[in-house]
């Protein structure tokens, strides 16, 4: 985890986080901004009465808890948090279906893509029971020897059509998936890729956003924590805990 500039929020100057969602020194997730806090999911939910509140109570700690507890998830759309992401093309375009959120990416039809390669700490099963999914864990080292040096070669011809004159925007069709992009992601925070049917990868991202916006917004996550995380029973409770300890 490495210190990163500082995040204007509420007119408080707060220092800032990156975290390496895939431990390899390469992905990371950024807070670049926030806009929102618990009294603005108070007020949502409580504009149907026409009320309003400058701070949070009690009574305004029970009616987000039951809107968490009921999936009433409106009144959390209006916050708005950013994000600058790292990540293998292969999570990013599962990421960017979630179209409901807004994103920037780098463009490789400008730039040069960089030698950068996500290298899977250990190979995963096929799940027999979901088809999407996968399970266990084990190590190959002829398999990740294949692994690189398909990249490789993958990235050697990419420079080599760049070198002999063609264009980036055609050259990057040789880009394996594993190669790094960046992006930047506009969300509120429900609907993030948690739940155990998710991809590995990607739910570290998911653990990684949910950490670095809870100080934000300790009762609306707080209450998601207490009521989500515990019905979560594989390694994505463990990681999530040990980024906010």
């Amino acid at each position: 985890m490495e210190v990163q500039n500082q995040l204007i929020h509420s007119d408080t100057l707060i220092e800032q986080k990156k975290l390496d969602p895939l431990e390899d020194g390469i992905s990371s997730v950024e807070l670049v901004r926030v806009s929102g806090t618990d009294v603005d999911v108070a007020n949502a939910a409580r504009v149907s009465y026409g009320k309003f509140v400058t701070e949070i109570t009690d009574r305004d700690k029970k009616l987000i808890k039951f809107l968490v507890q009921h999936n009433h998830t409106s009144p959390f759309e209006h916050n708005q948090i950013s994000f600058r992401i790292k990540a293998p093309l292969f999570v990013t375009r599962q990421w960017m279906r979630h179209r409901m959120h807004s994103y920037n990416e780098i463009s490789y039809r400008y730039v040069k893509a960089p030698v950068e390669f996500y290298y899977p700490h250990a190979w995963r099963f096929q799940d027999t029971q979901n088809k999407q999914s996968s399970t266990g864990a084990f190590s190959n080292d002829q398999i990740m020897a294949q692994y690189k040096e398909s990249i490789n070669q993958s990235y050697a011809m990419y420079e080599k059509l760049l070198e002999e004159g063609v264009c980036r925007e055609q050259a990057r069709a040789l880009l394996p998936l594993a190669t790094y992009t960046e992006f930047i992601f506009t969300s509120n925070f429900m609907r993030w890729r948690l739940s155990a049917g998710a991809q590995k990868e990607i739910r570290n991202y998911a653990a990684c956003l949910l950490a670095l916006t809870l100080p934000h917004f300790p009762v609306s996550l707080g209450f998601w924590q207490e009521i989500h995380v515990p019905e979560i029973k594989d390694e994505f409770t463990d990681m999530f805990t040990k980024l906010i300890t």
